[in-house]
């Protein structure tokens, strides 16, 4: 993911986490379609594939995410209104002092953000 959001710099990134029980598998960058830095949608034929990928390696979508190039790692209200997915976690990065990226999760639905914990390994 960090590797995906720092090319995509000063742009929003985005893409989707493919896993199970909760645990992202395989992370799947995907074309910020609207190349803004403040607003993402994710390239259509390309989040198609992507899904269609996770439901052929018997996975779920674990998570759904995005960078904020000017900060903060903190839902957006677009954020709120576009979480789709509620089941799935949006996690969202952005620079830190140092340049250092940082994520931050949350899962989404009916208008009420709940941060959840992430561990990376």
């Amino acid at each position: 993911m960090v590797a995906h959001v720092r090319a995509a710099a000063p742009e929003e990134a985005c893409g989707l986490l493919g896993g199970a029980g909760g645990r992202v598998c395989r992370v799947y960058p995907v074309e910020n379609a609207l190349h803004s830095p403040v607003a993402y949608t994710m390239e259509p034929h390309a989040q198609i594939e992507t899904m269609l990928a996770i439901e052929a390696a018997g996975w779920e979508l674990v998570g759904i995410f995005h960078s904020h190039p000017g900060g903060p790692a903190a839902p957006s209200p677009t954020d709120v209104r576009q979480a789709y997915y509620p089941e799935a976690l949006t996690v969202i990065l952005s620079p830190g002092l140092g340049g250092a990226w940082a994520a931050r999760a949350f899962r989404i639905g009916n208008g009420q953000i709940t941060e959840a914990e992430i561990t990376i390994e």
